[in-house]
């Protein structure tokens, strides 16, 4: 009697175990005859006969190499750092412009690498996207003109190149007042000689009110300031440029890793029926899957309107430290600042971590928490997994080795390849 109890409980639970499996896979509508992906020779009716297993419990999906926005605490630390850098801007700018120039020669430095590195990749825009550039364009342009007015620079700089040529005087020095009124060539002639002292000029630049002029720190500041801008400037086209282009394609597929698609996985299906190949990765651990990157076209479209617009602030705010007087107050504030870049540039990097944040703690879309995977160790194997955000850690990861692949085992270590 208790063997036949023992009998029914067992195949009770066998033909609830398979009806899970066939709800769980039934809910697709997947040809039983093909293959699962097109370079295996599994074929679904394989994989639907296998009893499908559990995996101890949720992983992780993190983008891969150049996959990742700037990270949220990135962008923290860069929004700290620049918030007081415009407020002092606006009240005491002199008292920062060594921060500004270090700060711009950073991002520049960081944007570069991020080109290189990426090769301009539309896979890899949220990495190589050159928004973060429009701050640092005002901050230059404001240094180098508010530098060359404060010291008179090109005033001073002109003279010392082409130092100005001795007037005629309108008046002789020698002059023969007798000559015209007597012709007796024995009366003498009365010589009248001036001596003219040279008058220091009131606008003049003197020793005591500007230091020496090559010997002195503004006139390098000023040369560093315009060669970043030029470099900015250069760095914002070549982004636009490539963005363009980009954006006129159609979406880029784009990689996403999990180890729990390693070591022996062939496809996954998702809740949304989508089925994704795996590459597998055994260097890093982790196995890779291919999907749609709407993000990526998305910020694809975002850098190009960006970009554009940015440049034609710059261009505005040059404009106005052209033209303002130095001197124009609106409620006792000078008004002659970059206005338009100091609190677009703030904006960008305020909606960069916003989204970095956003992306962080959401799948990408065009896939599902429940996945199920099927292996093939030898034996046919289907296993039903959930997957989480990688957070952080994972933006961290795409980010760093997007801007730094270009190191190669410098950055990777000596297993890289």
């Amino acid at each position: 009697m208790m063997t036949w109890m023992w009998t029914l409980i067992v195949l009770s639970w066998f033909f609830f175990f398979n009806a899970c499996v066939a709800a769980s896979l039934d809910i697709c509508p997947l040809n039983s005859n093909d293959t699962v992906t097109t370079s295996s020779n599994i074929t679904w009716a394989q994989a639907v006969d296998q009893p499908i297993r559990q995996l101890d419990g949720p992983s992780y999906l993190r983008p891969d190499i150049g996959g990742a926005l700037v990270p949220w605490v990135y962008s923290i630390i860069i929004l700290l750092v620049h918030i007081p850098v415009v407020i002092i801007r606006v009240v005491k700018w002199e008292a920062v412009q060594t921060w500004c120039l270090g700060a711009t020669v950073f991002t520049i430095a960081i944007t570069a690498q991020a080109f290189a590195s990426t090769n301009f990749r539309s896979d890899k825009i949220l990495t190589w996207t050159p928004l973060l550039l429009v701050i640092d364009a005002g901050s230059m342009a404001q240094v180098l003109f508010l530098v060359v007015e404060d010291y008179e620079l090109l005033t001073r700089l002109r003279r010392a190149i082409m130092p100005p040529r001795a007037k005629p005087s309108e008046e002789p020095f020698l002059h023969d007042e007798e000559a015209g009124k007597s012709g007796d060539p024995d009366e003498g002639v009365f010589i009248a000689m001036r001596t003219v002292s040279p008058v220091a000029s009131a606008t003049a630049p003197t020793s005591s009110t500007h230091p020496p002029l090559f010997t002195s720190k503004p006139l390098y500041v000023a040369l560093i300031s315009s060669l970043l801008l030029i470099s900015v400037f250069a760095l914002q086209f070549l982004g636009l440029h490539h963005a363009v282009n980009a954006a006129r394609q159609s979406a880029p597929s784009v990689s996403w890793c999990s180890p729990i698609f390693q070591p022996f996985g062939v496809a996954v299906l998702d809740g949304n029926c989508n089925v994704w190949p795996i590459l597998q990765t055994f260097s890093k651990g982790v196995g890779c899957i291919l999907i749609p990157g709407n993000q990526q076209m998305a910020w694809l479209k975002a850098t190009v309107a960006g970009t554009g617009i940015s440049i034609a602030l710059e261009l505005v705010d040059i404009g106005i430290l052209a033209t303002v007087h130095s001197g124009t107050r609106w409620r006792g504030v000078k008004m002659r600042r970059p206005w338009f870049t100091m609190f677009s540039g703030v904006a960008v990097l305020g909606l960069i971590l916003v989204f970095g944040v956003v992306y962080s703690t959401i799948l990408p879309p065009g896939i599902s928490e429940k996945v199920w995977i099927v292996m093939d160790a030898g034996a046919v194997t289907v296993y039903e997994g959930e997957l989480g955000t990688a957070g952080l850690r994972g933006a961290m990861i795409g980010w760093n080795d997007g801007v730094f692949q270009g190191w190669g085992n410098t950055y990777f270590g000596s297993w890289a390849v």
